[in-house]
């Protein structure tokens, strides 16, 4: 298979998502499967839903379509949909998180049939979306007034923009504003809480509405990388990324001098030998993933660094152009590897992961050194048809 190859066990993914669906149901909680870090990638969306997740979730509306094509969902557009793509979010999403009425009008005027769910979002302090909670009752009117939709409640997020972590109470501020706005909701109001860090916080919690957690790094990595823990009954297990070997030198120590910026208009940040060494350059390279969310498996060895297109991989032996070396990837490099088209992804069933170091439970901080899923055609299918 073509390099770089992405590898995701789809087996471990589903068994991470039963196990965490699990433990937020002993806690009359229900779990969204966020499919965002694998670009939508169906076959890892149909892992989650028979993991148990309630429904699925994606930031991209062309992620989001993939699932639709596929009959995946329910469908929870996560972002607020760009002005031209109202039309299509309408056909293809079951619920939108948004807090514009002016977008959630035009979306209602597309809706094929049934109103699409609108989710209000709510800012607690996170600063990346959303009303304030004084002005949600007011938005929440005017939404619950439009033509098209139905609301359906509030969504909030955690440690994104300004990196400000759940609590308990931040919960109960999002069930206050709520409470308010239950009587505009169109059915039982639901509290969707937001990401995979909201888990660490569930203890002794329990909720006034119908609420759940959308997680992405809790199913496909069974990992809060947050708060660099892991997750009560899950074990830690990272997708591997596969790079060819092109050529392989034995070099001593770079020589000293003034140096400049790189490509990217940083000073390079590269970990080179201070003594003698085998320097192998890998057929990947920072257009394909982010150096340092990168753990070799090669015993021994470690990423040197990375131009735009190579890597370099400083190995304990040599290596011949054509072997392949392997790493387990974190959530920053996954993102970018699943988003290269260099990058062929391959979902297997068995063995496809890298044990992560993280026990079930345990904390430690998260350490970033370290067939083929053909893409649906990105044809829009009717939401009902899940």
């Amino acid at each position: 298979m073509t390099l770089p190859r992405l590898t995701i066990d789809l087996d471990a993914v589903g068994e991470a998502t039963r196990r965490l669906a699990a433990y937020l149901h002993a806690r009359r909680l229900t779990l969204v499967g966020v499919t965002k870090c694998v670009d939508g990638e169906p076959a890892v969306g149909q892992a989650m839903l028979e993991g148990g997740c309630a429904g699925l979730a994606d930031s991209r509306l062309p992620s989001l379509v993939r699932l639709a094509d596929r009959r995946l969902g329910p469908r929870t557009l996560i972002r607020a949909p760009q002005p031209d793509e109202l039309r299509t979010a309408a056909q293809v999403a079951d619920r939108v998180l948004l807090s514009d009425p002016g977008a959630a009008r035009v979306l209602g005027e597309h809706v094929p049939g049934a109103p699409v769910q609108v989710l209000l979002t709510v800012d607690l302090g996170d600063r990346r979306e959303g009303v304030l909670p004084d002005a949600a009752p007011a938005v929440a009117s005017e939404l619950a007034g439009l033509a098209g939709i139905d609301l359906a409640g509030i969504a909030v997020n955690f440690a994104c923009l300004s990196g400000q972590l759940p609590s308990q109470a931040l919960f109960r501020q999002a069930e206050d504003v709520l409470a308010e706005i239950a009587p505009a909701c169109a059915a039982e109001p639901v509290l969707s809480l937001g990401g995979t860090c909201v888990v660490q916080h569930l203890d002794g919690y329990t909720p006034r509405f119908a609420t759940e957690v959308r997680s992405g790094g809790g199913p496909v990595y069974g990992y809060d990388f947050v708060s660099g823990c892991g997750i009560a009954g899950l074990r830690r297990t990272d997708p591997v990324l596969t790079a060819a070997v092109l050529e392989c030198h034995w070099r001593p120590p770079a020589p000293e001098g003034p140096g400049g910026l790189d490509a990217f208009g940083h000073v390079p940040d590269a970990r080179l030998p201070d003594e003698d060494a085998w320097y192998a350059m890998l057929a990947v390279g920072r257009r394909d993933m982010e150096p340092g969310g990168l753990r070799p498996l090669l015993p021994g060895s470690w990423l040197a660094g990375a131009t735009s297109d190579v890597g370099m991989l400083i190995t304990p032996e040599a290596l011949q152009p054509g072997d392949e070396v392997r790493f387990s990837v974190d959530y920053d490099a996954l993102v970018r590897a699943v988003t290269s088209p260099f990058v062929t992804l391959d979902c297997v069933h068995g063995g496809g992961q890298a044990d992560g170091g993280a026990q079930a439970g345990g904390c430690a901080q998260a350490d970033g050194r370290g067939d083929t899923g053909e893409r649906a055609p990105d044809a829009a299918v009717p939401k009902g048809d899940t």
